[in-house]
């Protein structure tokens, strides 16, 4: 089969999967917000900048948001767990743009892209930063980057897309600890062969934020940052980040209500994630045929099913889970 037709069954299987209701379960106040591509919706009459604070917990994504908006806009205090518990987004201008952040809650820690409430966190996610960000900021703890924080950038290329790093900035915090030396140098002579992939795959651009600054210095930090995300943006000629799941919430949400546009960019957003390894299994499969060539070929495809069929039913027995803890309104 085709590497074509193995990604077209791949995303049958994958919508399919996530198909599953939400129990008619009411909306929230705070979710009537939540806004969509629907007819109601409109368009900014001024240009956007739309970023989206991510990374592990406990790094200082929220204060770093409050840092570029110069004010208290996200819930922040120092802590290992996080104090964020639902996406939200604050907005300044800069320039000639309206830039809007979009703070996160823990949606990078390892675990299952059905697991609530992160689930739904992440559809929350898709729709304040629709129709796609400009510039994902990746907020780390300088000299502090951890198994977990790798674990993040997993859980981020997981939820965006693998080529999401080339429009991603590394942000780091506690500036301070620089004691006024140099961040490229920092970066060019840490041992930590993780963090400088890391940072040569999002093209060398990093900035360092000090996160107890207040006015003048504060605001330097954040002209500093939006410069660098507005060089980005200029070389992306002025394009933002999309993908399938960003071109699909523009084609098919027009005619659907707030709560349906959550559930349906939940669904879709979990689909998402779960596309590589269902991908892997299909092309498992055709290879094992390949290989074969008829010999022993029921008996392999007999294990690689057996082990998806088991894997899809746990995974429903989650999402049963999952809805029986939230319950209706």
């Amino acid at each position: 089969m085709p590497i074509s037709g193995i990604n077209k069954l791949t995303n049958k299987l994958c919508l399919g999967l996530f198909q599953v209701s939400m129990g008619g379960r009411k909306m929230a106040k705070d979710e009537e917000s939540v806004y969509g591509p629907g007819e109601d919706s409109q368009a900014p009459q001024e240009p956007t900048l739309r970023l989206v604070l991510v990374g592990r917990t406990g790094t200082g994504k929220s204060a770093t948001g409050n840092s570029i908006l110069g004010q208290r806009r996200f819930v922040s205090r120092l802590g290992a767990t996080s104090v964020t518990r639902a996406c939200a987004a604050g907005s300044r201008r800069w320039d000639k743009w309206l830039v809007q952040v979009v703070d996160t809650p823990d949606l990078f820690s390892a675990g299952s892209p059905e697991a609530a409430p992160g689930r739904e966190e992440r559809g929350r996610c898709y729709l304040l930063s629709f129709p796609g960000p400009h510039a994902l900021l990746l907020v780390t703890q300088l000299g502090r980057f951890t198994a977990q924080d790798q674990q993040a950038v997993r859980a981020v290329k997981a939820m965006f897309g693998e080529d999401v790093l080339q429009w991603t900035v590394v942000v780091f915090t506690r500036k301070e600890d620089l004691a006024g030396g140099s961040l490229q140098e920092y970066v060019r002579c840490t041992e930590n062969r993780a963090l400088r992939e890391l940072v040569a795959a999002c093209g060398g651009r990093v900035c360092a934020l000090d996160n107890r600054a207040s006015g003048s210095e504060q605001e330097a930090q954040a002209q500093e940052l939006l410069q660098l995300v507005g060089a980005l943006v200029s070389k992306n000629g002025g394009a933002h980040y999309t993908n399938e799941v960003y071109c699909d919430m523009e084609r098919d949400l027009r005619w659907a209500c707030p709560e349906e546009r959550l559930r349906w960019v939940a669904d879709q957003v979990a689909a998402h994630m779960q596309r590589p390894w269902l991908a892997w299994l299909l092309a498992a499969l055709c290879g094992e045929r390949r290989r074969s060539r008829g010999r022993g070929w029921g008996l392999r495809v007999a294990v690689l099913l057996g082990g998806a069929i088991l894997l899809l039913v746990l995974l429903c027995r989650r999402r049963s889970e999952d809805l029986a803890e939230v319950g209706p309104g």
